[in-house]
């Protein structure tokens, strides 16, 4: 009988030098298109909460005296892009050092898949289940007395995703182990996480910061989900294009 040779890129692990070189790369081309999507649709938001503060300000209504700002909106913008540039690279070298971690353990026979399985995986504890429980708010709603209370609440939630996504795992990993159907195994793995994200949903506090009387409503979903958007942004890209890169990194050489 005759076997034929598999050529599954899964078989080849790309090295880490490598392969971090690739996701930098894709670090660097997802925060340039968060930044501009940040340039082009949450500055947008951003303006009418702007607005709203300057005119309190005006009114004797703000909690803030009238000092010169030290950077003029040109440079804030200039600095925001680069800073969600930075942010890119960052996110990309963590994300190839979990990813080297876990890749053995991701489904997929292309790293393509699993490179954006697990950006599915990151946005949706870093970027969804925060906006769900914690949402942000624009500039005229946030209250510098709760700050603390705050970063509390997000550090918890972003701990409680990260302990939910490694029991799911956990529990995959034993049931495969026990040979029960793949479909048996995804609804239990559907229902955990559902039971989970709800408990997190719950359980930890919301946000303190009530919404002042004269924000508009629009103004509040305007801006969180432009907020939310720009993280879809950054995580597909992060997704697709480390994805796309490292795959043709792992792909074997097809000779004649």
């Amino acid at each position: 009988m005759t076997r034929t040779l598999d050529r599954s890129p899964t078989l080849q692990a790309p090295r880490f030098g490598p392969l971090l070189g690739r996701m930098v790369l894709a670090g660097l081309i997802a925060g340039t298109l968060s930044g501009v999507y940040s340039l082009l649709v949450t500055e947008r938001a951003i303006e009418p909460a702007l607005e709203l503060e300057e005119a309190r300000a005006a009114a004797g209504g703000g909690v803030h005296d009238h000092a010169e700002e030290l950077f003029g909106r040109a440079e804030q913008l200039v600095g925001g892009f680069l800073g969600t540039l930075l942010a890119g690279v960052v996110l990309a070298v963590v994300f190839t050092g979990v990813y080297a971690l876990v890749r053995h353990r991701l489904p997929g026979r292309t790293d393509l898949a699993r490179v954006c399985l697990l950006a599915g995986i990151g946005f949706g504890i870093f970027a969804l289940l925060p906006a769900l429980k914690i949402p942000a708010n624009p500039p005229a709603l946030g209250d510098p007395a709760t700050v603390g209370t705050r970063t509390a609440i997000y550090g918890t939630v972003l701990l409680s995703g990260i302990v939910s996504a490694m029991l799911v795992a956990a529990l995959v990993s034993f049931l495969q182990s026990r040979a029960v159907s793949p479909a048996a195994t995804a609804t239990a793995a559907v229902g955990t996480l559902t039971l989970l994200l709800g408990t997190i949903l719950v359980l930890i506090p919301a946000n303190p910061d009530p919404i002042a009387a004269d924000v508009p409503a629009a103004m509040v979903w305007d801006f969180r989900v432009a907020s939310l958007g720009q993280l879809a942004v950054l995580w597909t890209t992060l997704g697709l294009a480390g994805g796309w890169l490292v795959d043709r990194l792992a792909r074997p050489p097809i000779t004649g």
